[in-house]
């Protein structure tokens, strides 16, 4: 019979267990980097001025779409996923409508960023469906009562805008400056760090062919030859 004399040190030094925390800590740091850096190139870079190539609304309970003749679009990007966004659009036959917000880059999707007042907290619903190619973008906004198409042409931020939606446009910047200073500073809104997702509301129109073979038409012919009117003062 063999006897085995003396202590076998089974617990690793101080000195060991110290190198491994950091080994440990350096490759969560190098993970968390990595996943920023992907996150960062992933997000599209959607930011500057667009003139309106081509647009339409279908309306909820309607036969025929309604043509949107003019239109702007303003995107600021305000952090790596956050966009800040205002877009004012005339339809045929009725007055300018804006709207303005905050576009949040999430598991390659756009959502809009809202505040639920009463609980005083920050959350995410459905907001674009964006598509980019060269200096052309497309927009397809789902709210309440209607599906909103556009299509869209990078412009100079200088260029002229359509005098009729001026005043509608500096209403919007104007909202647009409040609710970003609100939800980015009130220390009383909860849910930055958070994604707190709601529903929105289904979209009710399933096909939308139409308009991605106009969006399929638009680029693949050069852009250098389709109309804004930006350079148009009426």
């Amino acid at each position: 019979m063999f006897t085995l004399s003396g202590c076998s040190n089974l617990t690793p030094k101080p000195a060991e267990e110290n190198v491994k925390k950091e080994n440990l800590q350096q490759e969560v740091e190098r993970a968390e980097k990595k996943e920023d850096t992907i996150n960062s190139i992933e997000t599209l870079s959607i930011e500057g001025r667009y003139d309106l190539v081509d647009g339409y609304a279908f309306f909820r309970d309607t036969i025929h779409n309604h043509p949107v003749y003019k239109a702007i679009l303003l995107i600021k990007r305000i952090s790596d996923k956050d966009f800040g966004f205002i877009v004012v659009r005339k339809v045929h036959g009725l007055t300018p409508v804006g709207e303005y917000g905050i576009l949040s880059y999430n598991k390659s999707r756009f959502y809009m960023k809202n505040i639920d007042y009463a609980n005083k907290r920050i959350y995410y619903t459905d907001g674009m469906d964006i598509k980019i190619k060269d200096s052309l973008l497309h927009t397809i906004r789902y709210v309440s009562n209607a599906t909103e198409y556009d299509i869209w042409k990078k412009s100079h931020p200088e260029s002229n805008v359509y005098i009729s939606l001026r005043n509608t446009l500096q209403k919007e910047k104007e909202g647009y400056a409040n609710f970003y200073s609100k939800i980015s500073n009130d220390s009383e809104l909860t849910g930055r760090d958070e994604f707190i997702y709601y529903e929105s509301g289904k979209r009710y129109i399933d096909n939308d062919s139409i308009f991605q073979k106009k969006w399929k038409h638009y680029t693949t012919i050069n852009s250098n030859d389709l109309k804004t009117g930006n350079n148009i003062q009426e």
